[in-house]
């Protein structure tokens, strides 16, 4: 019976043994198959991977022209031709200016401007007396009525360029008045009939009376 338990137990021991040596093998192969992971690895496959530089530019996409737009063109402001120009030149320079671009001109001359450059006749007066008597083709425009808000001369006078006459009555300011307020407001072709509208009637020009009632 001893010698049976001696004999386990010497056999439990060799197995014992066997088994730390198996077990001291694994751990080996275990140590020797692990890869370690080198600081040089990693910085070869950072560089050989294809990764884009931030700073790379974008792919540039090819942009399509818009289509054409249809102009809208506004007409030129009608202007004085040369030959007109010409005589406007020889009027400022013969003439007296009462107001800075403001020239008189007498009953000839403004006749003149009407027959070689289509010159517009302004009325200053109040409308009652325009409708007493006024220069043929005339514009009632009372100087009054730009002052107060009631008449925007702007809606009338669309073209700045055009030759401008303005007139009242003899002694009367309100012609020149008339002309500088249009100046002032960007009409250069400004003039104002000397004397007024009896100088224009006195020299036999067309003007236009109210018949009185009898």
């Amino acid at each position: 019976m001893r010698l049976r338990t001696f004999l386990g137990v010497i056999m439990a021991a060799v197995l014992l043994s066997i088994g730390l040596a198996s077990i001291s093998g694994c751990a080996t192969t275990v140590t020797q198959t692990v890869p370690v992971i080198q600081s040089t690895s990693v910085l070869a496959v950072v560089q050989t991977s294809s990764v884009t530089p931030v700073n790379a530019p974008a792919t540039v996409m090819p942009v399509t022209a818009p289509a054409a737009e249809t102009t809208v063109t506004t007409p030129a402001p009608i202007t004085t031709t040369e030959s007109q120009q010409i005589l406007l030149a020889g009027i400022r320079s013969t003439d007296v200016q009462p107001y800075g671009g403001v020239y008189y001109v007498n009953a000839v001359t403004a006749k003149s401007l009407v027959d070689n450059t289509q010159a517009i006749f302004l009325d200053a007066r109040w409308l009652v007396d325009y409708n007493t008597a006024h220069i043929f083709g005339a514009i009632s425009l009372p100087v009054h009525s730009i002052w107060d808000g009631t008449i925007d001369p702007e809606t009338i006078l669309l073209n700045k360029e055009a030759v401008i006459i303005a007139y009242c009555a003899p002694g009367c300011p309100a012609g020149l008045e008339l002309a500088e307020e249009l100046y002032v407001r960007g009409y250069r072709n400004v003039f104002v009939l000397d004397g007024g509208y009896l100088v224009w009637q006195d020299a036999g020009y067309a003007m236009v009376t109210q018949t009185a009632k009898p």
